[in-house]
């Protein structure tokens, strides 16, 4: 029971590490990591309220449920942060609020159960890992050839880490109808207690890189309002 309790507080305190470089860095000007920031908050909310660490993903509770629809749209806004282009960026919020809508049809539909949960999660992880996946690649690329943005590196690793080991859960304890799975799923919270730390790290990386595109967001509306008149 000590090792449970050191265990569990170990990881609730690394789930609270990103928001906590959030709000000291003032990154949460951001609306994207804002949306990380709540992912964190709902992620600590929901152990704290779990029978047990790590929490058993059986749904059967309301708050694990609850937090399976909230999750996935979260976490697709908080990739916002990693897409620039405008025109890329609305495309997501299309899904993102097509996801919702998508979520609101099951939600009627099994009355909120725990076997409509599953139809949730499942698209939701494959959106989130196929979309961070591409997010990941290209950011490399930039890295490798720039020798920038090293912190969106350790960001998108961190999640695709994270939802790679709970889509390993997903299909064990749900595909394959594997009941005993309490081994794996003690392997998937630490692998999201790893990522956690792996998105602190690239938050602090990012917090001088945000501030100087911040800089230069102004200096572009000051030049727009000097020569656009």
């Amino acid at each position: 029971m000590i090792s449970i309790s050191l265990f569990g507080l170990t990881s609730i305190l690394c789930f609270g590490l990103p928001v906590f470089a959030i709000v000291l860095f003032k990154l949460y000007r951001h609306t994207s990591l804002i949306a990380l920031a709540v992912y964190y908050l709902l992620t600590i909310v929901h152990c704290l309220y779990a029978d047990k660490i790590p929490p058993v993903p059986n749904f059967v509770n309301k708050l694990d449920r609850a937090y399976s629809y909230v999750e996935i749209p979260l976490m697709l806004t908080s990739l916002l942060f990693f897409c620039h282009a405008r025109q890329r960026q609305q495309i997501m919020q299309k899904i993102i609020m097509a996801f919702m809508c998508y979520e609101l049809l099951i939600a009627a539909y099994f009355k909120f159960s725990a076997e409509g949960t599953m139809y949730i999660v499942a698209p939701g992880l494959l959106v989130v890992l196929g979309y961070t996946m591409f997010l990941l690649l290209r950011q490399l690329k930039f890295t490798i050839m720039h020798g920038k943005n090293i912190g969106r590196v350790f960001m998108l690793a961190a999640i695709l880490f994270s939802y790679s080991a709970y889509a390993l859960v997903f299909y064990t304890y749900f595909i394959q109808k594997q009941p005993e799975i309490n081994g794996l799923y003690s392997l998937y919270f630490i692998s999201s207690t790893v990522a956690s730390i792996l998105m602190a790290i690239g938050l602090y990386l990012m917090r001088h890189r945000i501030k100087e595109l911040q800089e230069l967001k102004v200096v572009r509306k000051e030049l727009q309002m000097v020569f656009g008149s």
